[in-house]
């Protein structure tokens, strides 16, 4: 059984072509991570680890094999998972991983940057946020999608709360998260790093990763960019499939 963690101002929502598209065994457990939704408020987090708990008592009651599928964030919190619990799963697919930062001044660096999100989230509001999300260069492959499908994503975005994906940030956010690049040149489970072949910096991220531990396999889509859940939910579907029929 799958479960699906969205990325950042993401929601279960963000799954939902891709569900539609995919030819699961059984229904995935949609997972909803800490700061997001307008229930946010009734999850107690206060740390990454905490997260990685809250999440991983949730998964244990489903039912096997377990795979696990991440987006950007949520990739994060399936590597920290994987960490944290190595037998909890049989595979995982990570979109758009990375591994941690490996130094005090990255980390610093990238705490100020999310620590500026968090005060535009809390002064300006919701949506004055997401339109600088929207702008971000990460996401630059995304305005060839159609009108509707960028409405759908913005619609999924805006219904948050700005202290709650402030909050996110702050916790969960890759200033906060350990750096797993040691731990994973020795996971057992089988692990799929998936990129846009657009996107250079991630898929650089799982070239060196896929280096490090040969076993760890890497899909690069074709003429997307980072979001490849939004940007090619077939392909990621089909993958998810091969997966599960890998692990039956």
């Amino acid at each position: 059984m799958w479960t699906l963690i969205h990325g950042f101002a993401g929601s279960p929502r963000s799954w939902t072509h891709l569900v539609e598209l995919a030819r699961f065994e059984r229904p995935p457990l949609l997972a909803t991570l800490a700061g997001h939704g307008p229930n946010w408020r009734h999850r107690k987090v206060d740390s990454f680890e905490r997260e990685l708990e809250r999440l991983a008592s949730e998964i244990e009651s489903t039912e096997q094999p377990r795979l696990v599928c991440g987006y950007s964030m949520g990739a994060r919190i399936a590597l920290g998972l994987l960490a944290r619990r190595p037998r909890l799963f049989d595979a995982a697919v990570l979109v758009g991983v990375h591994p941690g930062l490996d130094s005090q001044s990255d980390r610093g660096a990238r705490r100020e940057a999310d620590s500026a999100y968090s005060r535009l989230l809390r002064d300006q509001g919701l949506a004055a946020f997401v339109d600088a999300w929207e702008d971000v260069p990460l996401f630059s492959s995304q305005r060839t999608l159609s009108a509707e499908t960028l409405a759908e994503q913005r619609a999924i975005r805006l219904d948050h709360e700005a202290e709650g994906l402030a909050l996110a940030l702050e916790l969960l956010g890759l200033a906060e998260m350990p750096d797993y690049r040691a731990l994973m040149r020795s996971y057992e489970t089988p692990i799929t790093l998936v990129t846009g072949a657009l996107d250079s910096k991630f898929s650089a991220i799982a070239e060196t990763l896929r280096a490090a531990n040969p076993t760890i396999g890497v899909e690069r889509i074709p003429g997307v960019g980072h979001n490849v859940v939004l940007e090619a939910p077939d392909a990621l579907a089909e993958l998810l499939n091969r997966v599960e029929r890998q692990v039956a």
